[in-house]
């Protein structure tokens, strides 16, 4: 059975509704409303395009990435591919934070707009503790892919199933894999499910892992294990609610524990790595003045989610995405459909606070929408994922670089008029 314990706030939570119709005919779900980053569903409709833009939707290139000796590092990024099987572009980072490329390695498995539906965060991760490996969703497919890394060379590892739906975000944590199968535009139900995974990349499922959300369709926008690797939390934007499930010794899950957001339909969070501060930063896409948004943070307490501070709104549009430095001093956030990132300064106490008064702490291209984020391993620098999949006349995805100044603010690195990725492209990570 699943527990509902209320923050000891008085927070307005802003109520989401609207029908909107499957594409797939089958059924109506919900679409949260306001939420500016217009619609992944809408995207679905892009696949009646597909016989007149063949050249952007074709399969990657299967040949292994090839990477420079003297790069500094790389950046991932998950094609999402709806034709053929689903690949990773592989950029190689130098010591200026530019990008070049280096290759595109299939992966298999297949892409999804629909799967998506207003977008979540997590669908490729990169972990360290077994070598250097990307776990990717193939959403089209219901698929997960693992992928051995060495130096910016990729190997599959393998293609497993996701037991479940339209497969969304992804989290690890010491041997143990969570997937969050979304199942929007389906019929069954969105759920979570663990596996081990062993010193090849083979997954395991894990008997007792499989646990269902608050209401079978709740748009849930990522999965996280916390640090101490006890807790697994998941973000619903529909039902505006933050889930709490334990982890057990084998992997196993218990039922969740729902908290309600403070913030208006959270969306990506990040935990702060530094200390034991056990600190939780959520965006809330939505819930600000002139349909703005804002970010929140939360401390996890034997799995009891407590309000540091917020919402503290950041004057912009759709503010989805979110990651925080290596050091626990700044966090950002990805604001689709204001074309800008915010940046917060993080206090020692956990509070957290704008790092300029409108919001905007830097801006993305005209016509796009900056949406998955990801950091450098030193925290140098950041890399957005810049879409065009939702325009009019969609176009090719982009990549945006920073460089993290020491007061926070960013300096451009990348241009991303030199950087053309499948418009499809939903994921993003970087080393």
């Amino acid at each position: 059975m699943t527990t509902q314990k209320p923050l000891a706030i008085h927070a307005h939570v802003q109520k989401v509704g609207d029908l909107l119709a499957s594409p797939r005919g089958r059924e109506e779900r919900p679409r949260m409303r306001p939420i500016y980053l217009r619609s992944l569903v809408a995207g679905a409709l892009i696949a009646l395009l597909l016989s007149g833009m063949a050249l952007l939707f074709a399969p990657a290139s299967h040949a292994s990435a090839m990477a420079e000796n003297d790069t500094d590092g790389y950046v991932y990024v998950l094609n999402n591919n709806l034709v053929g099987s689903n690949s990773i572009t592989v950029f190689g980072r130098e010591e200026d934070g530019s990008l070049t490329l280096s290759g595109t390695t299939s992966i298999g498995g297949t892409g999804s707009v629909l799967a998506f539906a207003d977008g979540t965060q997590g669908s490729l991760i990169i972990t360290h503790d077994e070598g250097t490996r990307l776990f990717a969703v193939d959403a089209g497919s219901d698929q997960i892919s693992v992928v051995n890394v060495h130096n910016g060379h990729l190997s599959l590892a393998g293609v497993f199933a996701s037991y479940g739906a339209g497969p969304v975000s992804l989290t690890y944590h010491d041997g143990l894999l969570y997937v969050l199968n979304a199942a929007n535009g389906r019929t069954s139900a969105a759920n979570m499910a663990g596996f081990h995974v062993d010193e090849e990349g083979e997954l395991h499922y894990i008997p007792g892992s499989t646990r269902t959300l608050s209401v079978p369709h709740p748009d849930p926008g990522q999965v996280q294990i916390d640090p101490s690797g006890y807790f697994l939390l998941v973000t619903e934007k529909l039902t505006n609610l933050l889930d709490v499930y334990r982890i057990g010794e084998d992997g196993s899950l218990s039922a969740a524990t729902t908290f309600a957001s403070v913030g208006a339909i959270p969306f990506g969070m990040a935990f702060n790595l530094t200390g034991s501060r056990h600190q939780l930063i959520v965006t809330d896409a939505a819930g600000g003045p002139n349909n703005t948004g804002a970010a929140t943070s939360y401390r996890l307490s034997h799995g009891t989610l407590n309000l540091i501070n917020g919402p503290v709104f950041d004057f912009q549009v759709a503010p989805c995405w979110l990651v925080i430095t290596n050091d626990g001093r700044f966090a950002y956030t990805s604001n689709a459909d204001s074309l800008t990132i915010s940046g917060y300064s993080i206090a020692a106490n956990g509070a957290i606070s704008l790092l300029t008064p409108d919001g905007a702490t830097a801006t993305a291209p005209p016509a796009t929408f900056p949406i998955e984020e990801a950091l450098s391993s030193d925290s140098h620098y950041l890399y957005v994922l810049d879409s065009r999949l939702l325009l009019k006349t969609p176009g090719p995805a982009t990549l945006l670089g920073y460089h993290i100044n020491h007061d926070g603010t960013l300096t451009s690195v990348v241009d991303p008029s030199q950087i053309t990725l499948l418009l499809s492209a939903i994921g993003l990570a970087a080393e």
